[in-house]
Order: structure tokens, then sequence, then C-alpha cells
């Protein structure tokens, strides 16, 4: 699938979104200056802003202050990447060194703060509280699920339900709170608001195992493969990995020699597993997406879909 085809629909919405972006990072400070420089403002999918703007269209929501939002979205998204690398000791993000690696974790920091006060200060500014509501809910799970996650750092134990916690409250709740805005931003939407933030949530969950899976099996992500693994989150693949006795293999991996990890994994068909897992998560969303009238937004929310289902970067 072709995500530029995705966005067609959308394209002049997201160029104005990055215009917002670019707008709201100017400051007087020259070492905020260099530190956009290195940060992925102008890179990436813009993933959330496609699926708010995707959403808004199948809903029929005016357009009119909708790049304002989508812009929002992508500074707090961008603020938990920051933050992330910091936490995470990572060095490469999207292909390019990170924040931290450049200027190191303090300043990192208050540049993540930065970002996530401008995001806040942004919906602020357009007086509208559900969407304010959305961002601090958002915000609250996010941080929740990244402490979650924490306290199970190397625990091989984890049950399966703790991992589906953790990533539903980092990954899935900004996905969910995104898709219930695009309901609400309409006095009478085409589906019920909590139909909506179901299918964010769904949609959310897709993403992260997809992710996860990306961090084993694909060179294409712009990180660093089993990155993962050497920092003790334990995901699905690994879950489904330690049901197979493969403890002693996962305690003695080397990233020099990934081999006889990879071929345990083809061997109990780890991937086709994890797939099988998102596929119940993807025939929800395909239904949601049928109950809307035939449209270019539903047809790319439909290609979106399939991207990342099946993504390799």
């Amino acid at each position: 699938m072709d995500y530029l085809k995705v966005q067609e629909p959308i394209l002049p919405m997201l160029r104005s979104t990055e215009k917002v972006l670019a707008r709201q990072l100017r400051s007087k400070v020259n070492l905020i200056s260099e530190l956009r420089q290195h940060t992925p403002v102008d890179k990436g999918k813009k993933i959330r802003a496609t699926f708010f703007f995707l959403l808004a269209g199948m809903n029929r929501v005016d357009t009119e202050g909708l790049p304002q939002m989508a812009a929002a979205i992508e500074m707090l998204h961008l603020s938990s990447l920051v933050h992330d690398d910091i936490v995470d000791n990572s060095v490469w993000r999207r292909g390019k060194k990170t924040t931290n690696h450049h200027f190191g974790n303090y300043l990192s920091l208050l540049w993540g703060d930065f970002l996530f006060i401008t995001s806040l200060r942004m919906i602020s500014a357009q007086n509208r509280s559900r969407s304010m509501d959305m961002m601090l809910d958002a915000s609250r799970q996010m941080i929740e699920g990244q402490i979650l996650e924490f306290a199970n750092n190397f625990n091989y134990r984890i049950h399966s339900r703790t991992y589906f916690d953790i990533i539903r409250k980092k990954t899935s709740s900004m996905f969910a709170g995104i898709a219930r805005l695009a309901a609400q931003l309409n006095d009478k939407p085409a589906r019920a608001a909590a139909d909506f933030y179901r299918f964010g949530q769904d949609f959310g969950m897709i993403f992260q195992i997809s992710d996860d899976l990306l961090d084993i099996f694909s060179d294409s992500a712009g990180k660093s493969r089993f990155q993962d693994l050497q920092e003790g989150k334990v995901t699905l693949p690994y879950i489904l990995l330690l049901r197979h006795d493969a403890l002693p293999l996962i305690r003695n991996f080397r990233r020099s020699g990934p081999q006889p990890l990879l071929e345990r994994c083809r061997i109990l068909g780890i991937k086709e597993q994890s797939l099988q897992i998102i596929d119940r998560y993807y025939k929800k969303c395909a239904s949601f997406l049928e109950s809307f009238p035939a449209s270019a937004h539903r047809e790319s929310m439909a290609n979106l879909l399939e991207f990342i289902r099946y993504r390799d970067y």
C-alpha cells in the first residue's frame, strides 16, 4: 500500500498542519531553533493527523480549525517521542540521531516539556473544551501506560493481559481520543461517539502490535532492531516466544548474533501468530468502516488500516 495515496484526499489539510507546526515552534531563543532541527517535526508519516482528517471527513465535519487541532495532536505526539528517547536512551529515531544524542537528557527533557505545553496552548487558544479534554485524558493514559510498562521491564512472566493494558493506554488511548473528537465535532455524527472511540482503540492496538513486530523483523523502521529486547520491554512476540521455553534464548541474546532468535521466531511462526491477533482488531475496524457510505475518505481510511496492518516501516 502506497502511503502517499492514503493521504491524497487530505493533502491540503496536512500541508496546512505543517505550516501551523512550523509557526508554533518559532522562538527568539536560538537554542530552540537548534533543538527543532534535530526533532522530526517535518518528518514522519503524521499518521495521527491523517487518521483525524479522514475520520472527520467521513463524519462530514466542517474543516475550519481542523489543521490547528491536528497540529496540536502531532505536537503532543512529538513531545512523547522526545521523552521516550530519553527514557530509552535511544540514539536513532526515524533514521536520524535523536535529540538526546545531540543535546543530552537535561536539555531534551526541557524540549519535550516545551512541545507538550505548546500543544496544550494551541488547543486552549481555540476555546474547544472537547479538544482539551481529549488531549488531557490521552496524555494521562499515555503516561500511565509508560509507567506500567516500566514496572514490567524484564518481567518475563508478564501476562498477555498486562501487555494489552499497557499498549491500550500508551498508544491506543490517543487514537481512541482522536476518533471520539472527530465524532463530537459534528452535532449529528454518522455513528455514536462510543463507536468512534472503540474504532480508535482497535486501530491503536493494530498500530502498536505492528510496531512491536517491526522491532524484530524490519530493517526499515528507522531505529535499531531488537531495541525493545535490549530495554527489557516484553512485547507480544516475546510473550509468544516465552510460551515455548525461549527464556534462555532471550536472556542470552546478543545484537551481534540475532540468528538463533530469528530462527526460533520462524520455526514457531511468531510473526504469523501476532498477525492473527492483529486480524481480530482488523475485522472490527473493517466492520466499522463498512457502515459508512462510500467516499474518498472512507476508502483512504480502509487503505490506512491496511497499511498499518502490514507496514514494514
